[in-house]
C-alpha cells in the first residue's frame, strides 16, 4: 500500500503528469476513498486544508468522481453551496467552467432535485449555478427527469418571485437548457423574455447572438434522434468518459496554471 503522503505529493506536482499514480488510485478505489474523501469533507466543512491537500485536491476530486465513491456527491454539494469561494479557489476558473459540470454529471445520477436546488441558489457564483444546471439538464436528457416536470421547472424559474436579475448571465444557461431539451413550447416565452428585457439585458449585441444560437440549438435538438451523439456534440459528457480527460485535467489544474 502506497503511503498517503507519497500519493498526495505525486498528485500535487505541477511539473510532472502523474500517470502511474492516477492508474494506482483508479485501481485501488478503497485507498483513494480513504485519502480523498476526508479531504473533501474538510473542505466542505470549511476546515483549512494543508498545502499538500490543497494542491492535490483538484485531481483527487476527479478521482472520487470517476470512481463514483459513495458520499462524494453530498460532499461536493456541501462544498459548492456552503463554501463556494473555497471551491472556486481549489478548482480555479478553468476547472470550475470546464470540468466541474462534468464532475456533477458523473456523480449526479438520481440527484436531479439537488442539482436543481443548487442551480436556484442565487447567492452562488454564476459558474457554479451553471454547472448545476448543466448536470440537471443531462439528467433530464437521460430521462431521469420527467419531460413535463422539466418543462414546468424551466418555465417556473423565469416566473418565480426570486428569479435572477435581467442582467444575470445564468439566463444564457437557461436558454441553452430549453434548447437542448427541445422544448419548443417554451420558445414564445423565451422570445418574449428577451425582447422585453426580462433576461439578457446586459448587451444588445450579445442578446442577438444568444437568440440566434438558441433557435439553432433548439432546431438541432428536435431533429437529432441519436441521443449519444447529441450528448457528445453538446458537451454532456461525464468526466472520465472522453479520451484525454486526465491529461486535460492535469493541464487545467490550478497548480499547473500557477506554474505558467
Amino acid at each position: 500500500m502506497l503511503d498517503r503522503r507519497d500519493i498526495l505529493e505525486n498528485l500535487a506536482d505541477p511539473e510532472n503528469y502523474p500517470a502511474d499514480m492516477l492508474a494506482y488510485c483508479l485501481k485501488n478505489p478503497d485507498r483513494s476513498a480513504a485519502i480523498f474523501l476526508p479531504i473533501l469533507g474538510k473542505a466542505a466543512n470549511g476546515t483549512e486544508l494543508d498545502a499538500l491537500e490543497q494542491l492535490s485536491f483538484y485531481l483527487g476530486l476527479h478521482l472520487l468522481a470517476v470512481l463514483q465513491t459513495p458520499n462524494t456527491f453530498d460532499g461536493v454539494y456541501r462544498l459548492a453551496t456552503q463554501q463556494p469561494l473555497l471551491l472556486a479557489d481549489l478548482l480555479g476558473e478553468v476547472g470550475l467552467g470546464e470540468t466541474f459540470p462534468r464532475v456533477l454529471m458523473r456523480l449526479g445520477n438520481g440527484k436531479a432535485t439537488d442539482l436543481w436546488e443548487g442551480f436556484q441558489t442565487n447567492t452562488l457564483d454564476f459558474m457554479i449555478r451553471d454547472a448545476f444546471l448543466r448536470a440537471w439538464t443531462y439528467e433530464a436528457l437521460k430521462g431521469q427527469v420527467n419531460a413535463v416536470s422539466a418543462e414546468r421547472s424551466l418555465r417556473g424559474f423565469l416566473k418565480s418571485e426570486d428569479a435572477p436579475s435581467p442582467d444575470d448571465p445564468i439566463w444564457s444557461g437557461w436558454l441553452i437548457a430549453i434548447a437542448d431539451l427541445g422544448f419548443s413550447e417554451l420558445m414564445p416565452l423565451a422570445r418574449d423574455a428577451v425582447s422585453s428585457g426580462r433576461i439578457l439585458a446586459e448587451d444588445d449585441n450579445l442578446t442577438a447572438l444568444e437568440c440566434k444560437g438558441f433557435e439553432t440549438a433548439l432546431t438541432e435538438a428536435q431533429s437529432d434522434t441519436d441521443l449519444p451523439e447529441f450528448l457528445k456534440a453538446r458537451g454532456y459528457i461525464p468526466f472520465g468518459e472522453s479520451d484525454g480527460d486526465w491529461g486535460n485535467c492535469f493541464v487545467n489544474s490550478p497548480q499547473s496554471h500557477k506554474l505558467s
